[in-house]
């Protein structure tokens, strides 16, 4: 299982995957084209593709998405051991009634500003872990705090009515820390992203925020899942992933507009995020065109 953060302004080539891709929708509109239909996700809207389903990404104003990747098998056999009755789930959503085309759901924006944190790290996981074996006992892990916190759209209304809040069960889903202390983390990380191209240290931002070094950055590996400057090295990455992307801008260019003087930082960077290259990623586009037409 891998998440990565992606900004999307323009649309997308007709993509497959042989994984089921699960799309979320922070910020922005984008139309979902399926060979079945064409969906619009709006900001708090999910969505889930089989393995090698056919569908291209229309965003109608710049979008920011996490979207994650898992191994179908696993995927169903996590989901039917944790919604084990199907009655209680809705219809085509228990893993053994979901044929694989796009389902979409609901679980909001709060939700999904809950779940930030846990997908970060999951995109973090293989710089973090040190072996195979704690990477699949993270995976899991993160993966049970995910689905405790939006397993409320999975079941109808009548079994939600009946059952105990999960929010009860899950320490993430409540507020443990002072809502003028989750401020300065919101601001911390809105600067971040505005002046990404700055050169920021850890003074300089707690400087901009009036906080200490140590308190910011308990505050952001809480809140955020993530160091301030580990935050903005993802940040920076996904903005420069658009950049090769979306545009024709040189590596170098690329690297420049969102804060990395060193290309090579941002190569290697980006190489960690797609297994290529940024030059070799956009090489490879015409290929990637064909097979998934």
């Amino acid at each position: 299982m891998s998440a990565i953060e992606i900004l999307r302004c323009v649309p997308t080539q007709e993509l497959t995957f042989p994984v089921v891709t699960l799309i979320h929708v922070l910020s922005g509109k984008i139309d979902l084209c399926t060979d079945v239909a064409i969906q619009r996700l709006a900001p708090g809207s999910a969505v889930a593709l089989g393995s090698h389903k056919r569908h291209q990404l229309l965003p109608l104003s710049p979008s920011r998405l996490w979207v994650i990747y898992a191994d179908e098998p696993f995927i169903r056999a996590q989901m039917r051991w944790l919604l084990r009755s199907r009655q209680r789930v809705r219809r085509g959503v228990h893993p053994d009634d979901w044929d694989g085309n796009s389902l979409v759901l609901t679980p909001g924006i709060e939700s999904f500003r809950r779940l930030e944190p846990i997908w970060r790290q999951l995109s973090m996981l293989p710089d973090t872990c040190s072996s195979p074996e704690e990477t699949s006992i993270r995976t899991i892990e993160l993966l049970a705090r995910w689905v405790g916190t939006v397993a409320p759209v999975f079941l109808t209304e009548d079994s939600r009515s009946l059952h105990v809040p999960t929010r009860n069960q899950v320490p993430a889903s409540r507020r443990q820390a002072d809502p003028a202390m989750i401020g300065h983390v919101g601001r911390a990380a809105r600067l971040l992203r505005e002046r990404m191209g700055e050169p920021w240290t850890v003074t300089s931002l707690a400087q901009e925020l009036a906080l200490s070094r140590t308190h910011l950055t308990r505050l952001f590996s809480t809140h955020m899942g993530a160091s301030p400057m580990r935050f903005l090295t993802e940040v920076r990455l996904t903005e420069f992933s658009r950049l090769i992307d979306e545009t024709d801008l040189s590596v170098h260019q690329a690297s420049q507009a969102v804060g990395w003087a060193d290309p090579r930082v941002a190569s290697a960077w980006f190489s960690r995020r797609f297994g290529v290259t940024p030059t070799r990623y956009r090489h490879r586009l015409p290929a990637t065109r064909s097979e998934t037409a």
